[in-house]
């Protein structure tokens, strides 16, 4: 995998995240598991933040992987839209709040990372509002199914479970990557009622990240 980014060098995050994907110290398991994937694979990335792992896993010249990347905050959509234009476009991108149900009024409220000098801080909180969207949804508008998902939403792992039974009961699906809360932790008995098995698990301080396989 090889892509372009670009790189916000008032954002402090973005930049330290990007120097350890670089010499491959961000989360290797997950993206072995990118790398891995077949061709003609379809990766719906909910939570693609400045969309990192989506411009990688689109990245392949030797295979085809169609990649949707979703996501709802203002200020990495921004990154994520810039990325995706200095990879010639090669994946989607959704601005929506996915979850359990299509259609809400969803309350998103984010940090800017700027100093705002008439208001004297320098992280501002502030809020806004947002459309939800379920993934079984969208798949069907869109007459795409994925064979894998990412999910990474800080939390709101099991309104994004619910709003995609459809997927996670088709035989389209085969591998479910989540970073779940630690908070969440019987998402691990739903994805295992849903016939999945744990492929491998990565334990750390606040969450844990699951690669779920779908049972034959």
């Amino acid at each position: 995998m090889k892509a372009n980014f670009f790189v916000p060098i008032n954002n402090h995050y973005i930049c330290d995240d990007l120097i350890d994907i670089s010499k491959h110290k961000r989360e290797p398991a997950l993206y072995q598991w990118l790398n891995n994937m077949d061709d003609g694979s379809v990766l719906f990335d909910v939570g693609t933040s400045y969309g990192q792992e989506s411009s990688l896993a689109s990245s392949f010249s030797n295979k085809n992987i169609k990649v949707y990347g979703f996501d709802c905050s203002l200020y990495q959509s921004h990154f994520c839209a810039l990325n995706k234009k200095l990879n010639n476009d090669k994946f989607e991108f959704v601005f929506a709040a996915i979850g359990a149900k299509s259609g809400e009024v969803v309350s998103i409220k984010a940090n800017s990372d700027t100093h705002i000098p008439s208001l004297h801080k320098k992280n501002v909180v502030y809020e806004y509002k947002v459309m939800s969207l379920a993934l079984d949804d969208f798949a069907k508008s869109n007459q795409i199914m994925p064979t894998h998902i990412k999910i990474d939403v800080d939390g709101a792992e099991y309104e994004v479970l619910k709003g995609g039974k459809n997927i996670l009961q088709s035989s389209s699906i085969q591998e479910v990557f989540i970073e779940i809360d630690n908070a969440n932790l019987a998402i691990i008995d739903f994805m295992l009622s849903q016939g999945f098995k744990i492929n491998w698990q990565v334990n750390k301080e606040q969450n844990v990240d699951i690669l779920f396989s779908k049972l034959k």
